[in-house]
């Protein structure tokens, strides 16, 4: 080799291991840095025209490994899906307390009985009536307060999803950018471009709010889709949408497809919800859709048992003294509507000693009433009919009216209002008695009608103003979309015409059926099993009620989280105690003018309302509480229990996915995060070869000096 040659060889040697000792003080100073993948330099002989000619530098390798990377990925994204249901978790445990708290629901169901325990003993003292005023108040504001706070909580977890959505966009958005430019660099020969390392950055950040999958192609871009292989970053970029949602309404996640260098729209929208399958996302969306709305149905389902159970029995008895009227509630009815009620009830008016005045004895069956035990008088068969008549017959000690699907009674004077029905036929429509079905004496009361057994039949009239609107979704677990419907009413449409409308609007997907009672009911089909109803916009009324189609039926998920939305006690009663009815009514068909048939010190219905913490209920299955036959106080523990038992299971879940990442992300650092020990070893390496290629120069320097010298 000439010495040319010997200095070309020298001088590639110096260049080379400058290269490469750059490349090591790259790494030590990125040592700390986030996402950094360590580089190593691969170096090869370098030959010209066949012959050996130094050294050169191969490749600068990024060391990573691609199981390690979308082990990172996948475990980030379960482990942000677990952690946001766990912070979610820890605010409802904040909110709902513990079964022994003074405030939680079995707490106040004690305090209840120990109030009318306490009332038993004087039943006609004003003490006793407020403290048990103040135990069914503190009652309903704690059923309120938990509905309102999950509610607020469910809005708090919608706002945080719409939030993501626009974090995700930005990092797609980001991705795709990097894409170009690495495509770019690739070209130029730089494979070690720090872009790599912010667009894995990107990638990772991307992967904490929904679930990645990537694959690298030859010119340097990386294709990110989600698991079912939607695309997210390629050549085109998907671009997320979504609007916050209310009241137990949200829509899916849209994603659209976007061609960058129009910017143009490619496709149709798809939904992204059933698509996701971990990161914060799904946490949170789970959350929103399946927890979060799970426990508001039980609270509700609770509320309205409670509702049902107590105004039962609060219908059933009677104060002292007789309240002067009983104003009842919107039931939805007409004037025209057919009145369907059976077995025999009696409206008494009676005075401020809770003396019989006057009494209509009424038997739905015969379709008549009789005055004091008098001759029977027919009335109609609608509801205008009997009031009608039920007024006609109160003669002048009272006056009973039927006004925007309200039944009211109020007595004269000093007098008082007594409902009783009979003890061996009582009155039911749909299986509620007369007096609960029309409310006059209700002691709870919500945002919906707890009595959803509406005694309507198919051939009844529809009575809703024509034009009026319901839209539907059908919606799964995972937000899949199994059917969205809406059904426009038209003029002299029956019941039956408008749940056939229904059943024709779902095409199968559901099914709607009116049931013996009056009560409508949603089966989703074998295919959809596990959907829920939901009620996106409802515009019908009913008459001059003001009730829509949904409320009246109470149709959709957000009509049994109302049942405990508002609940409180009768506007009549909180602001009366006396209106407490604590007694039992004793009427019978021999009672004349004058007979007691309300006492001061009766204490029967008061017992009666007392032995409802312990009766038996029948809850249907709703979130994740089966259909089962227990105490109210029974269904409030296994409440929470059940809000117990998934807290627990999301923070189980957290630790473990936590503990995955980390692994995961030692593992990873192993690989191709920088070691000090190896890289002080390479720079010594580097520095003795670049030592060494400075004393080849050296020599070929004084063999030419030799050489000058020599001529």
């Amino acid at each position: 080799m000439s010495l040319n040659g010997i200095l070309a060889s020298a001088l590639t040697a110096l260049q080379t291991n400058s290269a490469a000792l750059r490349v090591v003080s790259n790494n030590v100073a990125n040592l700390n840095t986030e996402g950094y993948a360590r580089r190593t330099v691969q170096q090869e002989v370098l030959n010209v025209g066949g012959q050996i000619a130094g050294v050169d530098i191969a490749d600068v390798h990024r060391v990573v490994d691609k199981f390690l990377i979308q082990e990172v990925l996948s475990s980030n994204s379960a482990a942000a899906q677990f952690s946001a249901k766990s912070g979610v978790f820890s605010q409802i445990d904040a909110i709902i307390g513990q079964p022994g708290d003074g405030t939680a629901l079995t707490s106040q169901l004690d305090n209840i009985s120990a109030a009318l325990g306490q009332a038993s003993l004087s039943p006609g003292s004003s003490a006793s009536r407020l403290g048990v005023l103040n135990s069914y108040q503190s009652f309903a504001r704690t059923v309120s307060t938990l509905s309102s706070s999950l509610s607020g909580l469910q809005a708090q977890v919608d706002q945080q999803i719409a939030s993501s959505i626009g974090t995700a966009n930005g990092l797609i958005k980001q991705i795709h950018s990097l894409n170009e430019q690495i495509q770019t660099a690739t070209a130029a020969g730089d494979d070690s471009t720090g872009l790599l390392d912010q667009r894995d950055m990107a990638v990772k950040q991307l992967s904490q709010f929904m679930n990645v999958r990537t694959s690298e192609r030859m010119n340097g871009q990386l294709v990110i889709s989600t698991a079912d292989g939607t695309n997210l970053v390629g050549d085109t970029y998907a671009e997320l949408s979504y609007a916050a949602g209310g009241g137990g309404n949200y829509g899916p996640i849209g994603l659209q497809t976007i061609n960058p260098a129009t910017g143009d729209q490619v496709g149709p929208a798809q939904n992204l919800d059933p698509r996701l399958e971990s990161g914060q996302l799904k946490g949170l969306i789970d959350m929103r859709d399946q927890t979060l709305a799970g426990f508001q149905q039980e609270l509700g389902n609770f509320a309205r048992q409670a509702a049902l159970s107590f105004n039962a029995q609060n219908n059933a008895n009677a104060a002292f003294p007789p309240p002067a009227s009983l104003s009842g509630r919107d039931t939805g009815l007409l004037s025209g509507d057919a009145l369907n009620f059976t077995g025999k009830t009696t409206v008494a008016v009676a005075d401020a000693s809770g003396n019989l005045v006057s009494r209509i004895d009424v038997d739905f069956d015969a379709g008549t009433l009789s005055v004091d035990g008098g001759a029977a008088t027919s009335f109609g068969g609608n509801v205008g009919g009997f009031v009608s008549a039920l007024n006609a017959a109160l003669g002048s000690n009272a006056i009973a009216s039927f006004t925007d699907g309200k039944l009211s009674i109020a007595a004269n004077g000093s007098n008082g209002i007594v409902v009783q029905d009979d003890a061996t036929t009582p009155s039911k429509r749909g299986g509620v008695g007369f007096s609960q079905f029309f409310g006059l004496n209700d002691l709870f009361q919500s945002a919906a009608p707890s009595v959803l057994s509406t005694g309507l039949s198919a051939a009844d009239a529809g009575g809703f103003a024509a034009g009026g609107t319901m839209s539907f979704v059908l919606k799964g677990p995972n937000g899949e979309i199994g059917k969205q419907a809406s059904v426009t009413l038209t003029a002299g449409m029956t019941v039956g015409d408008v749940v056939n409308a229904l059943n024709t609007s779902f095409g199968g997907a559901a099914s709607f059926g009116l049931g013996g009672d009056g009560s409508l009911k949603m089966t989703p089909s074998a295919g959809n099993a596990g959907y829920q109803l939901n009620v996106t916009s409802d515009s019908t009324t009913r008459g001059t009620t003001g009730m829509s189609f949904t409320q009246l039926f109470g149709l959709g998920v957000q009509q049994l989280s109302a049942q405990a939305q508002g609940f409180s006690v009768a506007p009549e009663i909180a602001g009366a105690p006396q209106r407490l009815a604590f007694a039992l009514p004793s009427l019978s068909a021999t009672s004349v003018a004058g007979d007691a048939i309300v006492g001061s010190g009766d204490s029967r219905g008061l017992l009666a309302l007392q032995n409802l913490a312990n009766a038996q209920q029948s809850f249907g299955a709703v979130g994740t509480l089966g259909a089962q036959t227990t105490s109210l106080g029974g269904y409030a523990a296994g409440l929470y229990q059940d809000i117990a038992t998934q807290g627990q299971t999301a923070d189980s879940n957290a630790t473990q996915q936590n503990a995955r990442l980390t692994e995961a992300q030692s593992r990873q650092s192993q690989v191709s995060g920088v070691n000090l020990d190896e890289e002080l070893s390479n720079m010594m390496i580097y520095q003795q070869a670049y030592a060494a290629g400075a004393r080849i120069l050296q020599t070929v320097q004084q063999m030419y000096d030799t050489l000058l010298q020599v001529s």
